[in-house]
Protein backbone atom coordinates (compact mmCIF):
# COMPACT_ATOMS: atom_id res chain seq x y z
CA UNK A 1 0.00 0.00 0.00
CA UNK A 2 1.26 3.07 -1.24
CA UNK A 3 0.58 6.83 0.17
CA UNK A 4 1.92 9.96 -1.88
CA UNK A 5 1.47 12.66 0.82
CA UNK A 6 2.80 12.59 4.25
CA UNK A 7 1.98 16.06 7.03
CA UNK A 8 3.29 16.06 10.29
CA UNK A 9 0.55 17.37 13.50
CA UNK A 10 1.56 18.62 16.49
CA UNK A 11 -0.31 18.54 19.27
CA UNK A 12 -0.14 21.82 22.06
CA UNK A 13 -2.46 22.70 24.19
CA UNK A 14 -1.86 20.10 26.64
CA UNK A 15 -0.85 19.73 31.02
CA UNK A 16 0.79 16.84 31.33
CA UNK A 17 0.07 13.80 29.94
CA UNK A 18 -2.85 12.32 28.73
CA UNK A 19 -3.69 8.69 27.23
CA UNK A 20 -6.19 7.23 24.69
CA UNK A 21 -7.28 10.65 23.98
CA UNK A 22 -9.73 11.69 21.46
CA UNK A 23 -7.93 14.59 19.38
CA UNK A 24 -9.61 16.55 16.89
CA UNK A 25 -7.90 17.46 13.50
CA UNK A 26 -9.44 20.23 11.45
CA UNK A 27 -8.39 20.49 7.81
CA UNK A 28 -9.50 23.38 5.45
CA UNK A 29 -8.11 25.00 2.68
CA UNK A 30 -4.95 26.94 4.16
CA UNK A 31 -3.39 23.71 5.22
CA UNK A 32 -4.37 20.74 3.26
CA UNK A 33 -5.20 20.16 -0.17
CA UNK A 34 -8.24 18.24 -0.63
CA UNK A 35 -7.41 17.42 -4.27
CA UNK A 36 -4.32 15.17 -2.98
CA UNK A 37 -6.83 12.56 -1.28
CA UNK A 38 -10.05 10.35 -2.33
CA UNK A 39 -12.91 12.28 -2.48
CA UNK A 40 -13.88 11.22 0.64
CA UNK A 41 -11.15 11.06 2.59
CA UNK A 42 -11.06 7.07 2.66
CA UNK A 43 -7.66 7.24 2.04
CA UNK A 44 -6.75 9.46 5.05
CA UNK A 45 -4.80 7.70 7.99
CA UNK A 46 -3.10 8.74 10.88
CA UNK A 47 0.13 6.99 12.64
CA UNK A 48 1.66 8.01 16.07
CA UNK A 49 4.89 9.46 16.41
CA UNK A 50 7.35 6.43 16.31
CA UNK A 51 5.88 6.98 12.64
CA UNK A 52 4.54 3.14 11.98
CA UNK A 53 1.83 2.65 14.69
CA UNK A 54 -1.29 2.83 13.28
CA UNK A 55 -3.76 5.22 15.07
CA UNK A 56 -7.48 4.52 15.12
CA UNK A 57 -9.86 7.70 13.54
CA UNK A 58 -12.70 8.70 12.84
CA UNK A 59 -14.46 11.40 10.04
CA UNK A 60 -16.98 13.63 11.25
CA UNK A 61 -17.06 15.97 8.08
CA UNK A 62 -15.21 15.22 4.72
CA UNK A 63 -16.77 18.16 2.39
CA UNK A 64 -13.87 18.01 -0.96
CA UNK A 65 -16.12 20.82 -2.43
CA UNK A 66 -16.34 23.03 0.47
CA UNK A 67 -12.19 22.22 1.58
CA UNK A 68 -13.13 21.16 5.35
CA UNK A 69 -12.96 18.36 7.42
CA UNK A 70 -13.22 17.63 11.02
CA UNK A 71 -11.72 14.39 12.46
CA UNK A 72 -11.28 12.93 15.74
CA UNK A 73 -7.60 10.59 16.05
CA UNK A 74 -7.07 8.42 19.26
CA UNK A 75 -3.96 9.30 20.47
CA UNK A 76 -2.52 6.77 22.93
CA UNK A 77 -0.41 8.98 24.77
CA UNK A 78 -0.01 13.03 24.56
CA UNK A 79 1.91 15.23 26.02
CA UNK A 80 2.61 18.91 24.94
CA UNK A 81 4.56 18.76 21.86
CA UNK A 82 3.70 15.09 20.92
CA UNK A 83 3.97 14.58 16.78
CA UNK A 84 1.73 12.24 14.77
CA UNK A 85 1.63 11.93 11.14
CA UNK A 86 -1.11 12.43 8.45
CA UNK A 87 -0.92 9.89 5.20
CA UNK A 88 -2.92 10.23 2.02
CA UNK A 89 -2.84 10.08 -1.50
CA UNK A 90 -3.94 6.59 -1.94
CA UNK A 91 -6.36 5.59 -4.55
CA UNK A 92 -6.90 1.70 -3.95
CA UNK A 93 -7.07 2.50 -0.17
CA UNK A 94 -10.12 1.48 1.29
CA UNK A 95 -11.99 3.26 4.11
CA UNK A 96 -10.59 3.28 7.79
CA UNK A 97 -12.83 5.58 9.76
CA UNK A 98 -14.42 3.61 12.73
CA UNK A 99 -16.32 5.41 14.96
CA UNK A 100 -16.46 2.71 17.70
CA UNK A 101 -12.78 1.96 17.83
CA UNK A 102 -11.84 5.91 17.86
CA UNK A 103 -13.94 6.51 21.31
CA UNK A 104 -14.39 4.88 24.45
CA UNK A 105 -17.84 4.23 23.72
CA UNK A 106 -21.28 4.73 20.95
CA UNK A 107 -24.51 5.37 22.51
CA UNK A 108 -28.02 5.13 20.40
CA UNK A 109 -31.02 7.11 20.89
CA UNK A 110 -30.40 10.56 22.00
CA UNK A 111 -33.20 13.17 20.96
CA UNK A 112 -32.51 16.07 22.68
CA UNK A 113 -28.63 17.51 23.94
CA UNK A 114 -27.49 20.89 24.16
CA UNK A 115 -24.24 21.76 25.46
CA UNK A 116 -24.43 25.46 25.74
CA UNK A 117 -21.46 26.27 24.25
CA UNK A 118 -22.80 28.80 22.06
CA UNK A 119 -21.57 31.74 24.25
CA UNK A 120 -23.95 34.29 23.27
CA UNK A 121 -26.99 34.77 22.17
CA UNK A 122 -30.57 33.93 22.49
CA UNK A 123 -30.83 29.93 21.10
CA UNK A 124 -29.43 26.70 22.47
CA UNK A 125 -29.19 24.70 19.85
CA UNK A 126 -29.77 20.93 20.05
CA UNK A 127 -26.83 18.81 18.42
CA UNK A 128 -28.35 15.97 18.80
CA UNK A 129 -29.78 16.45 15.12
CA UNK A 130 -33.80 16.28 15.94
CA UNK A 131 -33.50 20.03 15.59
CA UNK A 132 -34.97 21.30 18.98
CA UNK A 133 -33.09 24.42 19.35
CA UNK A 134 -34.10 26.64 23.16
CA UNK A 135 -34.64 29.82 23.25
CA UNK A 136 -33.49 31.74 26.41
CA UNK A 137 -35.91 33.72 28.05
CA UNK A 138 -36.64 36.13 31.25
CA UNK A 139 -40.33 35.40 31.97
CA UNK A 140 -40.94 38.66 34.04
CA UNK A 141 -39.61 42.06 32.20
CA UNK A 142 -41.86 43.92 34.75
CA UNK A 143 -39.50 43.26 37.43
CA UNK A 144 -36.27 44.31 38.83
CA UNK A 145 -34.17 41.34 38.33
CA UNK A 146 -32.27 42.75 35.16
CA UNK A 147 -34.46 41.71 32.29
CA UNK A 148 -32.29 39.27 30.85
CA UNK A 149 -32.57 35.85 30.08
CA UNK A 150 -30.34 32.70 31.35
CA UNK A 151 -26.67 34.06 31.01
CA UNK A 152 -23.66 32.50 29.27
CA UNK A 153 -20.78 31.25 32.12
CA UNK A 154 -17.71 28.64 31.75
CA UNK A 155 -19.77 25.58 32.87
CA UNK A 156 -18.29 21.96 33.19
CA UNK A 157 -17.75 21.42 29.83
CA UNK A 158 -16.80 24.51 28.29
CA UNK A 159 -19.78 27.05 28.21
CA UNK A 160 -23.20 26.57 30.37
CA UNK A 161 -26.01 28.65 31.16
CA UNK A 162 -26.65 30.60 34.87
CA UNK A 163 -30.00 31.08 35.64
CA UNK A 164 -31.02 33.73 38.38
CA UNK A 165 -33.66 32.19 40.28
CA UNK A 166 -36.30 34.57 39.71
CA UNK A 167 -38.14 34.08 36.00
CA UNK A 168 -35.10 32.66 34.02
CA UNK A 169 -35.97 29.38 31.86
CA UNK A 170 -35.20 27.44 28.41
CA UNK A 171 -37.65 26.26 26.41
CA UNK A 172 -37.22 23.51 24.06
CA UNK A 173 -40.50 22.81 22.68
CA UNK A 174 -42.45 19.88 22.31
CA UNK A 175 -41.66 18.07 19.10
CA UNK A 176 -42.35 14.66 18.65
CA UNK A 177 -38.92 13.55 19.50
CA UNK A 178 -39.37 14.91 23.01
CA UNK A 179 -42.79 13.62 23.40
CA UNK A 180 -41.06 10.23 25.15
CA UNK A 181 -43.07 6.78 25.47
CA UNK A 182 -41.86 3.48 26.49
CA UNK A 183 -37.82 3.85 27.87
CA UNK A 184 -36.37 6.76 27.80
CA UNK A 185 -33.79 9.07 29.86
CA UNK A 186 -33.24 12.16 31.07
CA UNK A 187 -29.64 13.79 31.97
CA UNK A 188 -28.04 16.81 33.06
CA UNK A 189 -25.26 18.35 35.05
CA UNK A 190 -26.31 21.33 37.54
CA UNK A 191 -25.01 23.31 40.62
CA UNK A 192 -26.79 24.83 43.01
CA UNK A 193 -25.89 28.91 44.53
CA UNK A 194 -29.11 28.58 46.97
CA UNK A 195 -32.13 27.43 47.52
CA UNK A 196 -34.57 30.09 48.82
CA UNK A 197 -37.29 27.45 47.10
CA UNK A 198 -37.49 24.42 45.37
CA UNK A 199 -35.06 24.65 42.39
CA UNK A 200 -36.29 23.06 39.06
CA UNK A 201 -33.48 21.33 36.49
CA UNK A 202 -35.37 20.39 33.54
CA UNK A 203 -38.98 19.44 33.14
CA UNK A 204 -41.80 18.72 30.78
CA UNK A 205 -43.87 21.20 31.29
CA UNK A 206 -47.47 20.74 31.94
CA UNK A 207 -50.63 23.12 32.49
CA UNK A 208 -51.68 21.72 35.41
CA UNK A 209 -50.40 19.00 38.16
CA UNK A 210 -53.13 16.47 36.61
CA UNK A 211 -51.36 16.27 33.16
CA UNK A 212 -49.01 13.92 31.83
CA UNK A 213 -45.02 15.49 32.39
CA UNK A 214 -42.17 14.88 34.47
CA UNK A 215 -39.90 17.24 36.46
CA UNK A 216 -35.87 17.42 37.74
CA UNK A 217 -35.58 19.42 41.16
CA UNK A 218 -33.86 19.84 43.88
CA UNK A 219 -35.77 20.20 47.44
CA UNK A 220 -34.94 23.33 49.14
CA UNK A 221 -34.91 22.43 53.06
CA UNK A 222 -33.60 18.80 52.66
CA UNK A 223 -31.56 19.49 49.74
CA UNK A 224 -32.35 16.13 48.01
CA UNK A 225 -33.41 15.68 44.62
CA UNK A 226 -36.29 14.09 43.33
CA UNK A 227 -37.08 13.31 39.65
CA UNK A 228 -41.76 13.41 38.80
CA UNK A 229 -43.84 11.61 36.64
CA UNK A 230 -47.31 12.10 36.20
CA UNK A 231 -48.89 9.52 34.39
CA UNK A 232 -51.32 8.99 32.20
CA UNK A 233 -54.02 8.24 35.02
CA UNK A 234 -52.87 11.25 36.75
CA UNK A 235 -51.37 9.76 39.19
CA UNK A 236 -47.69 11.45 40.69
CA UNK A 237 -45.00 9.09 41.01
CA UNK A 238 -42.17 10.55 43.24
CA UNK A 239 -38.66 9.37 43.17
CA UNK A 240 -36.42 11.01 45.36
CA UNK A 241 -32.40 10.87 46.88
CA UNK A 242 -31.90 10.99 50.83
CA UNK A 243 -31.88 14.00 52.33
CA UNK A 244 -28.76 16.55 52.03
CA UNK A 245 -27.47 15.12 48.50
CA UNK A 246 -26.91 18.73 47.44
CA UNK A 247 -24.24 20.80 48.30
CA UNK A 248 -23.93 24.50 47.33
CA UNK A 249 -21.81 25.61 44.52
CA UNK A 250 -21.06 22.15 43.25
CA UNK A 251 -21.61 20.08 39.85
CA UNK A 252 -23.84 17.63 39.95
CA UNK A 253 -24.24 14.68 36.98
CA UNK A 254 -28.29 13.52 37.57
CA UNK A 255 -29.87 11.15 35.29
CA UNK A 256 -33.37 9.48 35.72
CA UNK A 257 -34.12 6.25 33.71
CA UNK A 258 -37.34 4.63 33.12
CA UNK A 259 -37.55 1.12 31.72
CA UNK A 260 -41.33 0.79 31.16
CA UNK A 261 -41.64 -0.35 34.52
CA UNK A 262 -39.42 1.32 36.89
CA UNK A 263 -37.36 4.41 37.31
CA UNK A 264 -33.84 4.83 38.73
CA UNK A 265 -32.13 8.21 39.86
CA UNK A 266 -28.32 8.10 39.07
CA UNK A 267 -26.30 10.92 40.68
CA UNK A 268 -22.59 11.05 39.99
CA UNK A 269 -22.69 7.37 38.17
CA UNK A 270 -24.65 6.13 42.10
CA UNK A 271 -28.00 4.61 41.92
CA UNK A 272 -29.47 6.85 44.53
CA UNK A 273 -32.98 5.84 44.26
CA UNK A 274 -35.58 3.80 42.53
CA UNK A 275 -39.70 3.76 42.47
CA UNK A 276 -42.28 1.50 40.50
CA UNK A 277 -44.64 3.89 38.37
CA UNK A 278 -45.40 0.87 35.95
CA UNK A 279 -46.67 2.25 32.65
CA UNK A 280 -46.37 5.61 32.88
CA UNK A 281 -47.77 6.36 28.93
CA UNK A 282 -46.93 8.63 26.06
CA UNK A 283 -45.64 12.58 27.50
CA UNK A 284 -46.65 14.40 24.91
CA UNK A 285 -48.24 17.57 26.92
CA UNK A 286 -46.30 20.54 27.14
CA UNK A 287 -42.74 22.15 26.09
CA UNK A 288 -39.78 20.66 27.52
CA UNK A 289 -37.81 23.50 29.47
CA UNK A 290 -34.65 23.78 31.24
CA UNK A 291 -33.90 25.88 34.43
CA UNK A 292 -37.22 25.37 36.55
CA UNK A 293 -40.03 22.56 37.28
CA UNK A 294 -43.06 25.31 38.12
CA UNK A 295 -42.93 28.82 37.49
CA UNK A 296 -42.56 29.46 41.13
CA UNK A 297 -39.61 26.77 41.43
CA UNK A 298 -36.82 28.58 39.00
CA UNK A 299 -33.04 27.70 39.63
CA UNK A 300 -30.39 29.82 41.11
CA UNK A 301 -27.91 27.95 39.77
CA UNK A 302 -26.57 26.58 36.64
CA UNK A 303 -27.24 24.11 33.80
CA UNK A 304 -24.53 22.10 31.30
CA UNK A 305 -24.85 19.32 29.33
CA UNK A 306 -28.90 18.24 29.12
CA UNK A 307 -29.65 15.19 27.25
CA UNK A 308 -32.83 13.17 26.67
CA UNK A 309 -32.94 9.75 24.95
CA UNK A 310 -36.03 7.22 24.22
CA UNK A 311 -34.10 4.06 25.15
CA UNK A 312 -33.20 3.48 29.12
CA UNK A 313 -29.66 4.00 30.07
CA UNK A 314 -27.46 1.16 31.25
CA UNK A 315 -25.53 1.59 34.63
CA UNK A 316 -22.43 1.17 32.85
CA UNK A 317 -23.68 3.94 29.82
CA UNK A 318 -24.05 6.12 32.93
CA UNK A 319 -20.94 5.58 34.59
CA UNK A 320 -19.35 6.27 31.05
CA UNK A 321 -20.79 9.60 30.79
CA UNK A 322 -20.30 10.99 34.30
CA UNK A 323 -16.47 9.85 33.98
CA UNK A 324 -16.11 11.51 30.62
CA UNK A 325 -17.85 13.58 28.07
CA UNK A 326 -20.46 12.57 25.60
CA UNK A 327 -20.56 14.53 22.17
CA UNK A 328 -23.33 15.29 20.35
CA UNK A 329 -22.86 16.60 16.68
CA UNK A 330 -25.75 16.57 13.89
CA UNK A 331 -23.09 15.19 11.87
CA UNK A 332 -23.78 11.94 13.38
CA UNK A 333 -27.77 12.03 14.36
CA UNK A 334 -29.49 10.47 17.54
CA UNK A 335 -25.61 9.07 18.33
CA UNK A 336 -23.66 10.36 21.56
CA UNK A 337 -19.90 9.80 21.46
CA UNK A 338 -18.44 9.09 24.86
CA UNK A 339 -14.84 10.70 24.80
CA UNK A 340 -12.38 11.84 27.47
CA UNK A 341 -12.32 15.41 28.16
CA UNK A 342 -10.02 18.14 29.54
CA UNK A 343 -9.38 21.68 29.82
CA UNK A 344 -7.64 23.25 28.02
CA UNK A 345 -8.78 21.02 25.35
CA UNK A 346 -5.83 19.75 23.34
CA UNK A 347 -5.02 21.47 19.57
CA UNK A 348 -4.03 20.26 16.59
CA UNK A 349 -1.38 22.01 14.65
CA UNK A 350 -1.71 20.59 10.42
CA UNK A 351 2.50 21.44 9.55
CA UNK A 352 3.80 21.34 5.51
CA UNK A 353 2.71 18.56 2.70
CA UNK A 354 5.57 16.55 2.34
CA UNK A 355 5.35 14.58 -1.39
CA UNK A 356 7.42 11.14 -1.62
CA UNK A 357 6.36 7.13 -2.16
CA UNK A 358 5.15 6.28 1.47
CA UNK A 359 4.99 2.93 1.73
CA UNK A 360 4.37 -0.22 4.32
CA UNK A 361 6.60 -3.05 3.76
CA UNK A 362 6.59 -4.15 7.50
CA UNK A 363 3.24 -6.41 7.13
CA UNK A 364 4.08 -7.74 3.71
CA UNK A 365 8.13 -8.36 3.15
CA UNK A 366 9.68 -11.79 4.29
CA UNK A 367 13.08 -13.14 4.64
CA UNK A 368 14.85 -16.62 4.12
CA UNK A 369 18.33 -17.38 4.90
CA UNK A 370 21.20 -20.06 3.68
CA UNK A 371 23.56 -20.25 6.67
CA UNK A 372 27.22 -21.49 6.11
CA UNK A 373 30.56 -21.95 8.15
CA UNK A 374 31.57 -18.48 6.78
CA UNK A 375 28.95 -17.47 4.70
CA UNK A 376 24.77 -16.21 5.14
CA UNK A 377 22.98 -15.28 1.84
CA UNK A 378 19.66 -13.75 2.61
CA UNK A 379 16.40 -13.62 0.47
CA UNK A 380 13.70 -11.42 0.32
CA UNK A 381 10.41 -10.83 -1.19
CA UNK A 382 7.18 -8.45 -0.54
CA UNK A 383 3.75 -8.73 -1.87
CA UNK A 384 4.17 -4.17 -2.33
CA UNK A 385 5.16 -4.21 -5.67
CA UNK A 386 6.47 -0.32 -5.80
CA UNK A 387 7.86 -0.57 -2.00
CA UNK A 388 12.14 0.64 -2.19
CA UNK A 389 13.96 -0.44 0.83
CA UNK A 390 17.27 0.20 2.07
CA UNK A 391 19.35 -3.11 3.49
CA UNK A 392 21.74 -2.46 6.59
CA UNK A 393 24.12 -5.29 7.79
CA UNK A 394 24.80 -4.87 11.35
CA UNK A 395 24.28 -1.36 11.07
CA UNK A 396 25.76 -0.54 7.95
CA UNK A 397 24.27 0.80 4.46
CA UNK A 398 25.04 -2.43 1.73
CA UNK A 399 22.17 -1.54 -0.62
CA UNK A 400 19.96 1.68 -0.87
CA UNK A 401 16.54 1.83 -2.52
CA UNK A 402 16.42 -1.36 -4.55
CA UNK A 403 13.15 -2.89 -5.26
CA UNK A 404 11.73 -4.65 -2.25
CA UNK A 405 9.53 -7.10 -4.44
CA UNK A 406 12.77 -9.66 -4.13
CA UNK A 407 16.73 -9.86 -3.66
CA UNK A 408 19.35 -10.71 -2.00
CA UNK A 409 22.51 -10.25 -0.11
CA UNK A 410 25.26 -12.61 0.15
CA UNK A 411 27.83 -11.63 3.46
CA UNK A 412 30.88 -13.71 2.68
CA UNK A 413 34.14 -14.06 4.62
CA UNK A 414 33.03 -14.29 7.81
CA UNK A 415 34.11 -16.00 11.03
CA UNK A 416 32.42 -19.32 12.27
CA UNK A 417 29.52 -19.21 14.94
CA UNK A 418 29.33 -15.23 14.58
CA UNK A 419 25.82 -13.53 14.60
CA UNK A 420 24.88 -10.93 12.34
CA UNK A 421 21.96 -8.93 11.74
CA UNK A 422 20.25 -7.57 8.60
CA UNK A 423 17.51 -4.81 8.53
CA UNK A 424 15.27 -3.92 5.43
CA UNK A 425 14.08 -0.63 5.71
CA UNK A 426 11.54 1.19 4.14
CA UNK A 427 13.47 4.24 1.56
CA UNK A 428 10.82 6.66 2.90
CA UNK A 429 9.95 5.57 6.70
CA UNK A 430 12.97 3.85 8.03
CA UNK A 431 11.02 2.86 10.95
CA UNK A 432 9.19 0.63 8.57
CA UNK A 433 11.37 -1.85 8.61
CA UNK A 434 11.74 -6.19 8.86
CA UNK A 435 14.55 -6.97 11.12
CA UNK A 436 16.51 -10.90 10.92
CA UNK A 437 19.44 -12.21 13.04
CA UNK A 438 21.67 -15.35 11.58
CA UNK A 439 24.89 -17.01 13.15
CA UNK A 440 27.18 -18.74 11.19
CA UNK A 441 27.79 -21.98 11.59
CA UNK A 442 30.35 -23.68 14.07
CA UNK A 443 33.26 -25.98 12.75
CA UNK A 444 31.41 -29.15 14.23
CA UNK A 445 27.85 -28.45 13.49
CA UNK A 446 29.00 -27.70 9.65
CA UNK A 447 30.66 -30.83 9.79
CA UNK A 448 27.75 -32.71 11.19
CA UNK A 449 25.78 -31.19 8.43
CA UNK A 450 27.78 -32.44 6.06
CA UNK A 451 28.05 -35.82 7.59
CA UNK A 452 24.33 -35.91 7.59
CA UNK A 453 23.95 -34.79 3.89
CA UNK A 454 26.69 -36.87 2.11
CA UNK A 455 24.53 -39.91 4.66
CA UNK A 456 21.10 -39.31 3.09
CA UNK A 457 22.95 -38.85 -0.21
CA UNK A 458 24.38 -42.19 -0.19
CA UNK A 459 21.64 -43.64 1.39
CA UNK A 460 19.20 -42.55 -1.99
CA UNK A 461 21.87 -43.01 -3.95
CA UNK A 462 20.72 -39.65 -6.07
CA UNK A 463 23.76 -37.57 -7.48
CA UNK A 464 23.42 -33.95 -6.38
CA UNK A 465 25.44 -30.78 -5.20
CA UNK A 466 27.38 -30.82 -1.74
CA UNK A 467 26.44 -27.33 -0.98
CA UNK A 468 24.85 -27.33 2.67
CA UNK A 469 21.57 -25.61 3.00
CA UNK A 470 19.77 -24.74 6.06
CA UNK A 471 16.52 -22.70 6.10
CA UNK A 472 16.10 -20.72 9.25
Amino acid sequence: MNWKYRREITITNVNGTLTDYQILVELNSSNFNFSHAQENGSDIRFVASDDETLLSHWIEVWNATNQSAKIWVNVSEVTEGTKIFMYYGNENASDASDVNATFIRVIDGVVGAWHFDEGSGTIAHDTSGEGNDGTLYDANTANDDGNTPPQWIDGKFGKALEFDGVDDYVDCGNSSSLQLNGAWSVSAWFLVRSLSHNSGIIEKNWPSRAEKRFAMWVEKTDKFLAFDVVRSDGIRVNTRTSNNLISFDTWYHAVAVYNGTDIKLYVNGNLEAISSPGEIGKLDVGNLVIGYAHPEEVLNGTVDYVHIYNKSLSAEEISDLYNNYGYTTPNYPNKVLVRKYTEPEPVAIVGEEVEGIFTAIANFLTIEKEIGANYILWKWSCTNPDALVDVFVDGVEVLSAVSAVSGEYLLTDVNENELHIIKIANSFNTSDYVRDEARTLPPFSFFLALLLTTFVLLVITFATTSTVRVIA
